[in-house]
């Protein structure tokens, strides 16, 4: 089973910047809701393209915060929603809604360590 969040591998692609990646993981846990509603509309209105266009958006956020369990599986609701297989993409949507509650604690969790190692820098300042 793949990562929930790599949070190595992403340190590791900003070159270990710690405010940017607590930037980054706010943007993303701010605007991720957002993709899921775009997505959960679309599959309710029965818009492929619209359906495609959302899981494309999420599995680019989710590649950029290195969550490669969601990009799995946005990738392959985008593929099955460009396809028309609307009924298969809202059968995804539990696990995709499921993972991202998981990764969303995870990364939580991480930005969590990230301010308690700050701290004491901040103290010696």
């Amino acid at each position: 089973m793949e990562e929930l969040f790599d949070s190595g591998s992403f340190m590791d692609s900003l070159g270990g910047d710690a405010g940017l990646a607590v930037e980054l993981l706010h943007a993303y846990l701010e605007d991720c809701p957002v993709r899921v509603a775009e997505l959960g509309s679309a599959l309710d209105g029965s818009d492929s393209s619209a359906a495609a266009k959302a899981a494309h958006s999420l599995k680019g956020m989710s590649g950029v915060v290195r969550a490669k369990r969601l990009v799995s599986l946005a990738l392959e609701m985008e593929a099955t929603a460009r396809d028309g297989r609307l009924g298969q993409v809202r059968a995804m949507r539990q696990d995709l809604e499921s993972t991202l509650h998981e990764t969303v604690d995870s990364m939580t969790s991480f930005l969590d360590s990230l301010k308690t190692k700050a701290r004491p820098q901040e103290e010696r300042a």
